[in-house]
């Protein structure tokens, strides 16, 4: 079977990358250089924006994985590596966060809110790819 790749598929890897990069700075700044955040009645923004970089990086790592030409088993894979890959990007920020003197520290809540926003958002590309059919 051959594979095709869309025509930007070169640019998936690294907005990816970029993408995760942006996601380190954030979370690793010093909690004195952070601004203030506003206080929600239903959820914390702090969940909220959790949820929200690792959707989008769920997202931009997917497409970098699945339109890969080099590796094929890690594109037949694409799934299930991309969520245990976000999950434990999210694991090393909060021990990060925990282990350097940033005057911030790990939460296990926020680790959730990670695996939440990267399930939400391969859940929004499977449902994406298979109404677009």
């Amino acid at each position: 079977m051959t594979f095709t790749a869309p025509p930007l598929a070169r640019l998936y890897p690294l907005l990816a990358g970029m993408w995760a990069v942006l996601v380190l700075v954030l979370t690793l700044t010093p909690a004195k250089q952070m601004p203030e955040v506003p206080e929600w009645q239903l959820l914390s923004f702090d969940t909220a924006a959790h949820a929200f970089v690792f959707l989008v990086l769920a997202i931009l790592t997917y497409l970098a994985v699945r339109y890969q030409y080099r590796f094929a088993n890690l594109r037949e894979y694409a799934w299930p590596s991309v969520f245990l890959g976000s999950v434990v990007f999210g694991a090393i920020i909060e021990v990060l966060q925990m282990t350097m003197a940033l005057g911030r520290h790990g939460e296990w809540s926020d680790l959730i809110s990670d695996s939440l926003g990267s399930a939400t958002g391969l859940l929004t590309v499977w449902a994406l790819q298979r109404f677009r059919k």
